[in-house]
């Protein structure tokens, strides 16, 4: 086993890096890993969490590492954690709190490269575990021998040295070599899944395949080139996606390419649409060019999905808006409408005044547009006959011919002039949607003497 590790290791750490940091907990998984580090000289330190779960027998693991330590002369940094008050306060799982604790712990430390002691059987229990609470490919390629230490920002190196080593072979190594270790009591409980498997799966399957643990670390292995080709194939398209608040995603040319299901799950992945979500938004797509297609809504509990003309939308979850109410405009000034601002400007009209203005700005005869104004936001049944056409057209219509996303259509204010309705008309004339289309009634002509110019800004 020792000659096995040391080509590990050189694999893992060839240009030596350094002392390397070992968690080591107490149990035969740490034990050993400090064992055969003490055997290949290459210099490395202990890290001990003390996880106060389980009273005088976690001070006991604690005294063991530490006396381990003093007799070899390795440096040993010892840490308590409050895991229990942690994991109630931030809402996770005993375990997860642990794991959280500890790394970011290891981060603080000055030591580039963290080794830690998972094994072959830990792998294949994860492998298990992904399966069973469902997970992508990247769940099925287990724990990876080397990557980045688990702390966000962080640049240091995590390794796994025996993750090619059964549990049998690391305790069959310490009891032929004479080396104690502690026993954690609730490894032998059934509280935790990974208990369960460890106890009662994985004897059927090594009964069905004595070999089963080599069997899925060798598919894992295989799992984790797939995924890597997988990576290279999305990375690809990522033209497709647009980013930013929102991110877009063009449809045609999402569904122009081969396996664009999974391509859509890909782009989608850190966004955590629920399984049945995804499956409408692909029978959705599906029927693109078929059926109508934009205005539908897509949560998970992060964010939303909208579907526009030719694309997708993706956007955070926000808190509700602040209800826009209607505002009395009685001449000029700066108006405030939730995260947008109106100016309104009167003037004569100059010599040479050019009517076509920059997007966002509209101008109107002010004579066709009396103060006070109202501004609200759209409502259903709006209507207005757009500069330029005969006819009636009601903004939700136009919204479409204007290829207005969802969260723009929710954002739409306009222009309304008292009055200007019959009773018996149906929905209500408006005078602009600002920032677009003003009514036939309000251009300016020749002899238009004063102007009126309404700008939306964003804040």
């Amino acid at each position: 086993m020792h000659g096995r590790f040391t080509s590990v290791l050189q694999g893992l750490l060839p240009d030596g890096s350094g002392a390397v940091l070992l968690a080591v907990s107490g149990g035969a998984d740490s034990r050993c890993l400090a064992e055969l580090f003490l055997r290949s000289g290459r210099p490395f330190a202990v890290a001990h969490c003390n996880f106060r779960l389980r009273g005088e027998e976690s001070d006991g693991d604690q005294a063991f590492v530490q006396t381990w330590c003093a007799e070899h002369g390795i440096p040993c940094h010892v840490k308590a954690f409050d895991t229990a008050v942690y994991a109630r306060e931030h809402g996770v799982s005993i375990e997860m709190a642990a794991r959280s604790l500890r790394y970011a712990w290891f981060d603080s430390l000055d030591y580039g490269v963290v080794a830690v002691a998972h094994n072959a059987n830990d792998n294949a229990e994860t492998l298990l575990l992904n399966l069973l609470r469902g997970t992508g490919l990247r769940g099925l390629t287990g724990m990876r021998p080397s990557g980045p230490l688990p702390v966000p920002g962080s640049a240091k190196k995590l390794i796994r040295p025996l993750l090619g080593f059964s549990r049998a072979e690391i305790e069959a190594f310490l009891r032929r070599e004479g080396i104690s270790w502690r026993e954690d009591r609730t490894n032998a409980e059934d509280d935790a899944r990974r208990n369960l498997l460890r106890h009662h799966v994985f004897p059927q399957l090594e009964a069905l395949n004595p070999a089963f643990i080599q069997t899925l670390g060798r598919d894992m292995a295989r799992f984790s080139q797939a995924a890597d080709v997988l990576d290279d194939y999305v990375s690809e398209y990522a033209f497709l996606v647009e980013e930013g608040t929102p991110a877009r995603i063009d449809v045609p040319g999402l569904l122009s390419r081969p396996h664009w299901k999974y391509l859509l799950y890909r782009f989608l992945e850190p966004y955590s649409f629920p399984e049945a979500v995804l499956a409408d938004l692909t029978a959705s797509l599906e029927s693109y060019g078929r059926a109508p297609f934009a205005g539908k809504t897509f949560l998970s509990p992060t964010h939303r999905l909208v579907t526009a003309p030719a694309r997708l939308e993706v956007l955070p979850l926000s808190p509700a808006p602040v209800p826009v109410r209607t505002e009395v405009l009685r001449g000029g000034g700066l108006y405030a409408f939730g995260p947008q601002r109106l100016q309104v400007e009167v003037f004569d009209r100059p010599d040479g005044f050019e009517t076509r203005q920059a997007a966002g700005v509209l101008v109107a005869d002010a004579e066709a547009l009396p103060f006070p104004l109202l501004v609200r936001p759209w409502q259903e049944g709006d209507w207005m006959v757009p500069f330029g056409m005969r006819g009636r057209k009601k903004l939700s219509d136009l919204f479409t011919d204007l290829k207005y996303s969802i969260p723009r259509k929710e954002a739409a204010l306009v222009a309304v002039v008292p009055g200007w309705n019959a009773p018996d008309t149906a929905g209500e004339r408006v005078a602009a949607l600002l920032g677009q289309r003003i009514d036939t009634r309000l251009s300016v002509r020749p002899a238009t003497r004063r102007i009126v110019r309404l700008t939306l800004l964003e804040h």
